[in-house]
């Protein structure tokens, strides 16, 4: 029953929770039905096949019963066995597709599901009281009443107008052959049967749908409880910033370890400082080692200083460098020009050629 204050949708984490538990939208009709039809249609393939196959078996167990010079309790039972075993493959036939029909209807409904939790004892339910409530009180109960009120009315109206459209033709069989009293009668009973399992099936999926929108009711959510479950899938907020803080201070440190191999440090000169490697050995672009704006970068210069790293005012280059290329990613072709006349102003202070 869904709650006054229950105004959101189930969360995916919800439903597959109460599937879990065995919470799935069904209609036990539409397994019913379809046995049913499964059932009758059977029947009626085979049962003309069936009546002469036993028929003929009926025959031939009444021949070699005559021929018995003493009949026994054993010997009638064999022939009786003998002639109602044509009938064994149509009632297996039946059998067998009712059982398919069954499986399929159900697993269109809900999928393949196991639920231990529904065959766990549960010592609730051996409370009277609560048994009592459960079947005199629960609203769900009178909805069960009606529906099975509402299935019993339409069986016995299509069985009524199924004889009243044909009972000028079974009066009619008084004079016919048994071979054709059986047979009209079954087309009578089978023409029945169809109509009350095709309708048993429209009421099942009625059923279905009604069902679903009931269990979609009942997992509705208020919005605490989908802010409290989005917190505890995403983890604790102080947490993750606590994770996210030391993740920074572990990259600065590796950042910061970088600055002193580092070829040269440029800057703005003291909001910006971007520390470039170039190795033309094993590089094929110079790579930004790091990077940072204020502090940081009063630490990048200090560190270059302390390790004799060459220090290159340009406050343009500087600033873009910064804003456009990553920690530890190459510099983009659009600004080589650029960052070769710096590397080639420092390899000059340091005598070398740039290859």
């Amino acid at each position: 029953m869904a709650r006054p204050d229950a105004t959101e949708k189930a969360t995916p984490k919800r439903k597959r929770e109460a599937r879990q538990r065995g919470q799935v939208a069904r209609s036990h009709d539409i397994g019913g039905s379809a046995i049913f039809l499964a059932i009758v249609i059977s029947l009626h393939i085979g049962f003309l096949a069936a009546i002469d196959a036993g028929a003929q078996a009926f025959m031939v167990a009444l021949t070699h019963a005559g021929s018995r010079d003493e009949l026994t309790i054993r010997s009638i039972g064999g022939l009786f066995l003998r002639s109602i075993m044509p009938y064994s493959p149509l009632l297996a036939m039946a059998f067998a597709s009712g059982v398919v029909l069954a499986v399929v209807a159900n697993v269109l409904q809900f999928g393949l599901l196991f639920s231990p939790q529904l065959i766990a004892p549960k010592f609730s339910k051996l409370n009277p009281a609560s048994g009592l409530k459960r079947i005199f009180f629960s609203p769900q109960t009178l909805v069960q009443l009606a529906k099975q009120l509402l299935k019993l009315a339409i069986v016995v109206m299509i069985c009524w107008f199924g004889v009243k459209d044909n009972i000028t033709m079974l009066y009619a069989l008084a004079h016919a052959s048994p071979h054709d009293i059986i047979v009209t009668v079954e087309g009578v009973v089978y023409g029945i049967g169809v109509k009350v399992g095709l309708l048993l099936l429209a009421l099942g999926i009625a059923d279905y749908i009604w069902e679903k929108r009931r269990l979609e009711q009942s997992l509705k959510m208020t919005k605490t409880e989908v802010k409290d479950e989005h917190k505890q899938s995403e983890g604790n907020p102080e947490a993750k910033q606590a994770l996210r803080n030391r993740q920074r201070q572990m990259a600065r440190k590796r950042m910061m370890a970088a600055v002193p191999k580092a070829t040269v440090v440029v800057t703005n000169p003291t909001h910006y400082a971007v520390a470039l490697m170039w190795d033309d050995l094993k590089m094929d672009a110079p790579v930004l080692v790091a990077k940072g704006a204020d502090l940081i970068a009063l630490h990048i210069r200090e560190l270059a200083k302390e390790h004799d790293v060459p220090i290159l005012e340009n406050p343009p280059l500087a600033r873009t460098l910064y804003a456009k290329v990553e920690l530890d990613s190459p510099v983009p072709p659009d600004l080589y020009a650029a960052v070769a006349q710096v590397i080639a102003f420092v390899y000059k202070l340091k005598g070398k050629q740039v290859s």
